[in-house]
Parts: structure tokens; C-alpha cells; sequence
């Protein structure tokens, strides 16, 4: 039986394929290059175009220092235990802080944590601007989640031409 390919081959991104855990897992690299200490994976988010959410580019990091790993765990909030990305938090609050220094926040954001049930801050103490906004939750949900969602958590995927073709893949 051939199965059916959604990767367009005539923008072959290089190195060799490396089929995921399953057709929705968005942590695996599906291409690879090198073997042992030199191997490096094609990050599956970043490669996206655009209107699929991702930025078009192809970026290739090393799979043995984990450089991937941190990548994708604190760039995209994909969890390389389950290849989902991380759950957010049940609920928000504000907190004040006592003995903020000049160049810090008087309050901060605090998110409910499913798995441990403790309030943890989603932002800096440090009141200024980041790159990556959910990086403070997902460096918690990396160490404390260990594979749970929350329940009904599992609709996070976009609707178009390629979860529609594995619908009808049954995939």
C-alpha cells in the first residue's frame, strides 16, 4: 500500500527523512543530516510557511547537545515528551511584590498550574520586553508537566489542507 505525501518534493529541504511518532507529532525533526556527535534536525515549526504558522526558514540544529530540544521547547512550547505542545494555564492572576528594585515590575502575572497546582510566574521580574513571552511558562510546564495536559487540551491544531488530507487518512 503507498501511502499518500503532504510534503511537497519539489522544495526538498535537504538531509534525509526521519518520519515522525505520528503524523501529529510536532517535536520530531523530519529531516536530519549527520550521524553522532555532528547530527543535526531541521526544526518541523520554523521550515512552515507562514500562513501555516511557521517563518519559511530552515533552521538546522544540533540533536545531541540540545540545542533542537531547547529550540523547540522554548521557542515553540512543544513538549519532547509528547510532541504536543505545553498547556497553558487554568487560570491568570495579578501579584503584588514587595521590595521591587528600580528596574522592576511592582506586580507580576502568575499562572495556575495544572500538575502542581502552584501559581508560577509568566513574566519577567524585570520590567521590560522579551522575545518570547510564554518562555517563563513553558520553562516550568519543560520540568513540571512531564507528559499531562490538561483534559480536552488536544484541539490545538490548525484547520486546512493538510489535517483535512490526514482526516482523510485516517491519521
Amino acid at each position: 500500500m503507498r501511502r499518500a505525501s503532504l510534503f511537497n518534493h519539489s522544495k526538498h529541504p535537504g538531509g534525509i527523512s526521519n518520519p515522525p511518532r505520528d503524523p501529529r507529532d510536532l517535536y520530531t525533526p523530519r529531516f536530519v543530516k549527520g550521524k553522532g556527535r555532528s547530527k543535526i534536525g531541521l526544526c518541523p515549526v520554523c521550515i512552515e510557511s507562514p500562513l501555516r504558522g511557521g517563518q519559511g526558514q530552515k533552521l538546522w540544529l544540533s540533536t545531541k547537545f540540545s540545542a533542537f530540544n531547547y529550540h523547540m521547547q522554548f521557542a515553540h512550547g512543544v513538549s519532547a515528551m509528547t510532541g504536543r505542545p505545553f498547556s497553558p494555564p487554568l487560570s491568570y492572576r495579578t501579584s503584588s511584590r514587595r521590595h521591587a528594585l528600580k528596574l522592576e515590575r511592582s506586580e507580576i502575572l502568575e499562572g495556575r498550574c495544572h500538575k502542581c497546582k502552584k501559581w508560577v510566574p509568566v513574566e519577567s521580574i524585570k520590567d521590560c520586553e522579551v522575545k518570547v513571552k510564554e518562555l517563563f511558562w513553558w520553562k516550568h510546564a519543560a520540568t513540571c508537566h512531564q507528559g499531562s495536559q490538561v483534559p480536552g487540551d488536544d484541539d490545538f491544531y490548525e484547520q486546512d489542507d493538510v489535517s483535512r488530507r490526514l482526516e482523510e487518512l485516517g491519521l
